[in-house]
């Protein structure tokens, strides 16, 4: 049996979790990760079994979230507020590897995030909304995995995922979420590092504007050199955090 582990992040006192014929109930307080294995996936040769609910408290509302599989290709997503059902949603299952409940945005609120497992995972998200007192779903977000928050400019988030050469080659972009809950794609990165053929496949970082949010629409607006920048394997990620930080504002 293959774990389907769930990580709880949630504003709330109590956090009511089961699955099956089996129900867990786990004190949650403020801020605390809490790593349940209340949430399975039951594999077999043909399917994945995909079932989970929670209840948790968000800005002073009750709500409950659940996941059902409806087929072997799809997961339901119900949300009730206060006992009243407000969304039903149709997700992918084919992959669908860990829900956690994390305050993505730093706004105070628990989001729910969908991981999708491969070579290069994928993710959903819902934003929670305060002003609605709903769960939104943010378009796009599955073009961006691994997604981080600037720390100079909270607004903007960056990403990142491998692009072959043993991770050596690597894409990062930059985008926003707008007030439609649907991600903005502003700036490209591609890191060639492989150092195979570097005479034919010389080691260089592109960099591109994003021109209406469409990555086939974009203008290179610097060039830099791999090594200088880049000299050994694990400093492309401190490359990475410190040039989106400094330089998003190019990108607007």
């Amino acid at each position: 049996m293959k774990q389907f582990m769930t990580f709880l992040k949630i504003l709330t006192l109590t956090a009511i979790t089961s699955c099956g014929q089996g129900q867990v109930n786990n004190k949650v307080s403020e801020i605390n990760a809490v790593d349940s294995n209340s949430v399975k996936s039951k594999e077999t040769e043909i399917q994945q079994t995909h079932y989970f609910d929670t209840t948790f408290v968000a800005n002073k509302q009750t709500f409950k979230f659940e996941i059902k599989d409806i087929s072997e290709d799809e997961v339901t997503l119900t949300f009730t507020r206060n006992s009243e059902n407000i969304k039903v949603d149709t997700l992918q299952s084919g992959g669908l590897g860990n829900v956690e409940f994390i305050d993505f945005n730093k706004d105070g609120n628990s989001d729910i995030l969908f991981t999708y497992m491969g070579n290069n995972s994928t993710y959903d998200i819902y934003l929670f909304d305060k002003t609605s007192n709903e769960f939104k779903y943010l378009k796009g977000f599955d073009r961006f995995p691994e997604a981080i928050q600037l720390k100079t400019n909270p607004k903007y988030y960056y990403s990142y995922h491998r692009a072959g050469c043993a991770d050596m080659n690597w894409v990062s972009d930059l985008f926003y979420i707008d007030n439609n809950f649907k991600t903005i794609h502003i700036g490209h990165i591609y890191g060639q590092g492989c150092d195979f053929e570097v005479k034919e496949n010389p080691q260089v970082i592109e960099i591109y504007k994003v021109l209406e949010d469409n990555e086939e629409n974009k203008k290179e607006i610097e060039k830099l050199p791999y090594l200088k920048n880049i000299p050994v394997f694990g400093d492309k990620w401190n490359f990475i955090e410190k040039y989106w930080n400094k330089n998003y504002g190019k990108f607007n």
